[in-house]
Parts: structure tokens; sequence; C-alpha cells
């Protein structure tokens, strides 16, 4: 089964320590031949960089990136407690992860979101908001105001996305036509990027996974398929 296999792709990053788009390195600078010079700094200092970046491929040439720091899992009633809370059942892979897993820390940019808490000092459950639909749990801030969310509401598990910056906030919010195992999948074989609203000449329109770099006009703001945040 796919789960599965995002499942255990998912632990595998967590048991290496190397868990997220993020990686610890040994500080230094990248010489005229491309190698990383460590700096003699103390020991305990690491510096954060991106994964693939210049700094992370020469540090890691050089065996100096650090391994993250440990991820731990929920307990079931944790998971039970903050279903509660959202008032739907979380889909089966999310609970899994959670539990036999991490709560929360891996996966793009700050991390999805569970018990462990984001840049704002938030978990999942804080971030719920009573204006957004019923169901949708937001499991990654990416920036910007830029949120990622996952309906346990449905199904099949839909990821939607929210990206403000626009300036059109009530049509900020959109399904993006990916569900929660092709969005962790696309996460480990390094194709997710985040939800974004993309201008064309006319209107504003919510890109899915599948449209990215497409211009759509017919995919314009006033579509009434469209919910709205507010």
């Amino acid at each position: 089964m796919r789960e599965d296999e995002v499942l255990r792709g998912i632990a595998a990053r967590v048991a290496a320590r190397d868990y997220s788009d993020d990686v610890y390195i040994r500080p230094g600078c990248v010489d005229a031949n491309g190698m990383w010079m460590v700096s003699p700094v103390p020991d305990d200092t690491r510096w954060l960089v991106a994964r693939g970046s210049q700094e992370h491929l020469a540090a890691l040439a050089v065996d100096a990136v650090e391994p993250l720091p440990p991820l731990e899992p929920a307990s079931a009633q944790a998971v039970d407690d903050a279903e509660q809370v959202l008032g739907y059942p979380l889909p089966p892979l999310l609970r899994r992860i959670y539990v036999e897993v991490a709560n929360g820390g891996f996966g793009p940019v700050l991390g999805v979101a569970g018990g462990c808490t984001d840049d704002l000092g938030r978990t999942a459950v804080d971030r719920l908001h009573p204006r957004e639909p019923a169901g949708l749990l937001p499991i990654a801030h990416w920036g910007c105001a830029i949120y990622s969310y996952v309906d346990c509401a449905g199904q099949t598990a839909v990821m939607w996305g929210f990206d403000p910056n626009s300036g059109l906030g009530e049509h900020s919010f959109y399904e993006e036509g990916v569900s929660l195992v092709d969005w962790l999948d696309g996460w480990l074989n390094g194709s997710l990027e985040p939800p974004h609203l993309d201008p064309d000449r006319t209107s504003w329109w919510g890109a899915t996974n599948s449209e990215r770099g497409r211009r759509q006009p017919d995919h314009g703001f006033d579509d009434p398929s469209q919910p709205t945040l507010f």
C-alpha cells in the first residue's frame, strides 16, 4: 500500500534525524575549490541552512553536517484529545505517523504541525480558527502567512492551501487538488511546493500541485465554486 511506503519513508528520515528542509552544519565557508572549510568556533556552534544549498552540499562532502534533534511519537490519548477538539478523526495515515513515528516536526520548511510547536509556539490544534471551514487542520506553515491544510472531514484527505499575499483575503483559501499521501510523498521526493495564488492578466487563481507554472484564466476569483475564508 502506498500509504505504508510514505510512512516508512518518513520513519527513515526521522530515525536518521534528517527530517527537515533545513539541516545543521558546522560553521565555515566554501573555498575557491568549492570545498567546505570548517571555522574554528566552539564545538556546540551550528548553522541552520537549506537542504540542497551550496553550503549544505559542501559541508556534506566533508562530513560537517550534524543530525537534527530527535523526534518522539505522540501518545494515542494525545491524538484522541486533538481529534475531539477538531471534531473529526484524523486521516489514518496522519494518525499513524503521529503515534508510530513523530508528533510533528518533520516535513516541509517549518515541519508538519502536531504536538511539536511551530515558530510561533503553536501546536496544530492551537492553529484552528473558528472562521475556517470545519474539519480542516492546518498542518504546515510555510512562512509569510502561507499554510497547508488537510481535510479531515472528507474521505480522501485532500490538501487545501491558504495564501493571503494576493490581498484578496476571502479568495485566498482553496483546494489544491492533491491528497495527503501525495503531498507527503512529494515532500519525500523533493517535488513539493508551497500553496500560492498565481496572477494572470485578469485575476488570481489557486494553483494546484499539477498546475504550477501554468496560467489558467478560467480559475478566476469570481468562480463560485471557490470557498471563501470569511
